[in-house]
C-alpha cells in the first residue's frame, strides 16, 4: 500500500469501520481495546517506514534510508550509536553524492551532509536560515545554558560581540609566555618522574588535566593543580558525566522518562551542581573584571586534538623525526613569533590531527523556512540538518584519494597536484629542511572550528596552547605506545575522546 495516504481518505476509512464494527452492544473495554487496536492500524498505514510526526518525503526516497513503521530509523542509530561516527563515514561511502536522509524519533526528518559547498550553504549563504533550535537547546541547556554555544538570533549576536573583543596578540603573548609554559612545564615534570620511574602514563589523561588546571586557573582563578594529584578531580569527573550524559541524550528519544527511571538525572545534577559551584565562585572572584576579562579566563578545546596527534605521531616514525628535527632547532623559550613563524611543520602536524579528529565531530541544525540545497536537495522548515566533521575530514572527495590517512604534508603550499593524484607522502630529510608555508584551507573544506559567522573564536587560543606543549614536550621526550594497545576509539560524546586510556611509556631524549 502507498504510504502517501491522505487525512481524508483515513479519516473515511476509519468512519467505515466504526459503523461496520461497533454495531451492536460492547462493554467499555471491549471498546477501548478495539479503538487502540484501529489506531495502531492507521498509525502503521500513516508512518510505513518513517518515525511517528514525520511528513511522508516522497522528494527524499532517493538518498532515504530504509525505515520500520511508527520509528523510522531510532533503532539503527541506536544500535550503532557506540560507533555512530564510522557508521556515519560508511554510510556516506555506500551511496552516490553526499547527502543522506533518515527519520528518527524526538528529532524528525534529519538531511545529513557531508561536502564543503553545502556546507557552507547551510553556515553562511543561508546562515539565518539554520538554527540551533529548540530541541537542541532543550538537550544542552541543563550544562551549556544559553550562552554563546547555545543560543540563536539576537542573544547569541550579543554574546558574539561582546566575545569578539577579547583575543587579540598582546593577550596571545601574556598567554604564551605564561599560563601555557608555566602548566606544560609542570606537564614536563610529570612525564619527568615517569621517565625515571619507568611505568607507564596514560597520555590522554595528562592533557586532560593540564588543559583543566589551565582552565580552572584562567577560568576560576583555582589553582586545583590536578596534575599533582592521585585520582581524579571533582571539575573533570563532573564536566565529563555531563558532556557524555548530554550526548546520550540526541541518541534517546525517552530520555527524560529513562533518566527519571535510572539514577542518570541525579547523577546529571549532581555533576551540575559541581560545575555551578566553580563558576559562582569565579563571578564571586570575578566581579570587579571587565567582561572581556572574565571572557579569556576560558580554556581551549585541545587535550582531545594532542592526544589523537600523539598517537599519529607514534605510528608514523619520519612524522616524529621531522618533528624532532624542528623543535630541536629553535630557542629553549617559547614565544608568539616562534609558534606562528618557526613551527611550520608543527603547525601542520597539529592541523592534520584536527582535521581526523575535530573537537566536535558532528553538529546539528534546525531549518527555519522551506529551502533548496546547491545539489537540489528540498529542505522544509523544521527539518534538522546534520553534518559531521569526522565525516567531512575522510572524504575523498573533498580532501582527494589519500583522505583517511595522516599526512602533515598535504597543508603545505604547493602540494596541490599530489593531493590530487594521492601521491603524498611523509618525507624526511638528513639534515634540518626549511619547510613550505603552511596553506590556508577555506573553513568549509577544513571545519573543525566550525565556520561562517559561528566560527571558533579560540582557535588561535587553542593552536598556540597546543604548539607551546608540543614544542616543550617533543624537545624533551619521546612517547613510546605501550605494546599491545588496541587502536583508539572514539568515546560517545559531544567532543571526541578515546574509548580507553593511551598508554605510554616515556623516554628521555639525548
Amino acid at each position: 500500500m502507498s504510504s502517501a495516504i491522505s487525512t481524508t481518505s483515513l479519516s473515511a476509512l476509519f468512519q467505515v469501520i466504526k459503523a461496520r464494527f461497533l454495531q451492536g452492544t460492547r462493554t467499555r473495554p471491549q471498546r477501548v481495546k478495539f479503538f487502540a487496536f484501529l489506531s495502531l492500524v492507521l498509525l502503521l498505514l500513516k508512518y510505513p517506514n518513517r518515525a511517528i510526526g514525520t511528513r511522508a518525503r516522497p522528494d527524499l526516497k532517493a538518498i532515504s534510508w530504509k525505515g520500520a513503521p511508527l520509528i523510522g530509523n531510532t533503532i539503527t542509530v541506536l544500535k550503532n550509536r557506540n560507533k555512530f561516527l564510522q557508521a556515519l563515514v560508511e554510510g556516506f561511502e555506500s551511496v552516490e553524492g553526499n547527502t543522506m536522509a533518515t527519520t528518527i524519533l524526538g528529532l524528525g526528518q534529519i538531511i545529513a551532509i557531508n561536502d564543503n559547498i553545502l556546507l557552507e550553504h547551510i553556515l553562511k549563504t543561508n546562515f539565518e536560515n539554520y538554527e540551533k533550535g529548540f530541541i537542541i537547546n532543550s538537550l544542552l541547556s541543563q550544562v551549556l545554558g544559553n550562552g554563546i554555544f547555545n543560543s540563536d538570533g539576537t542573544l547569541w549576536k550579543m554574546h558574539r560581540k561582546t566575545a569578539s573583543h577579547v583575543f587579540s596578540t598582546k593577550i596571545y603573548r601574556s598567554l604564551i609566555e605564561g599560563t601555557f609554559t608555566d602548566h606544560s612545564h609542570h606537564l614536563c615534570t610529570v612525564l619527568e618522574r615517569a621517565a625515571d620511574s619507568g611505568v607507564a602514563v596514560d597520555l590522554q589523561a595528562l592533557f586532560l588535566r593540564m588543559t583543566l588546571d589551565a582552565f580552572a586557573q584562567l577560568s576560576f582563578g583555582l589553582d586545583i593543580n590536578s596534575l599533582g594529584k592521585d585520582g581524579r578531580d571533582p571539575f573533570g569527573t563532573a564536566f565529563d558525566f555531563a558532556v557524555v550524559s548530554t550526548d546520550e541524550r540526541f541518541m534517546n528519544p525517552l530520555w527524560r522518562i529513562t533518566e527519571r527511571l535510572t539514577s542518570r538525572a541525579s547523577q546529571m545534577r549532581k555533576a551540575v551542581a559541581v560545575i555551578d559551584s566553580y563558576a559562582f565562585e569565579a563571578i564571586r572572584r570575578r566581579r570587579g573584571e571587565t567582561t572581556e576579562e572574565a571572557l579569556i579566563r576560558q580554556g581551549p578545546a585541545g587535550p582531545q586534538a594532542l592526544s589523537w596527534m600523539y598517537y599519529e605521531v607514534m605510528v608514523n616514525p619520519a612524522v616524529e623525526k621531522n618533528l624532532w628535527q624542528e623543535v630541536d632547532h629553535l630557542d629553549e623559550k617559547a614565544t608568539y613569533e616562534m609558534l606562528t613563524k618557526d613551527m611550520r611543520y608543527t603547525h601542520a602536524v597539529f592541523q592534520e590531527a584536527l582535521r581526523l579528529y575535530p573537537p566536535v565531530p558532528r553538529n546539528l541544525k534546525t531549518a527555519v523556512a522551506d529551502d533548496v540545497l546547491p545539489n537540489g536537495i528540498q529542505v522544509k522548515a523544521g527539518d534538522r540538518i546534520m553534518f559531521s566533521t569526522y565525516a567531512i575530514g575522510r572524504n575523498k572527495e573533498v580532501w582527494g584519494p589519500q583522505a583517511p590517512e595522516f599526512l602533515p604534508e598535504r597543508w603545505f603550499e604547493g602540494t596541490t597536484a599530489e593531493v590530487e593524484k594521492g601521491d603524498l607522502k611523509n618525507s624526511t630529510f638528513d639534515e634540518p629542511h626549511v619547510w613550505p608555508k603552511v596553506r590556508k584551507e577555506s573553513q568549509y573544506k577544513f571545519s573543525s572550528f566550525n565556520a561562517g559567522p559561528r566560527i571558533c573564536l579560540g582557535q588561535t587560543f587553542a593552536t598556540l596552547e597546543a604548539l607551546t606543549v608540543i614544542k616543550m614536550v617533543s624537545s624533551r621526550f619521546q612517547l613510546v605506545l605501550v605494546p599491545g594497545q588496541a587502536p583508539p576509539e572514539p568515546v560517545p560524546s559531544l567532543t571526541l575522546p578515546m574509548k580507553n586510556p593511551l598508554l605510554v611509556n616515556v623516554v628521555r631524549r639525548k
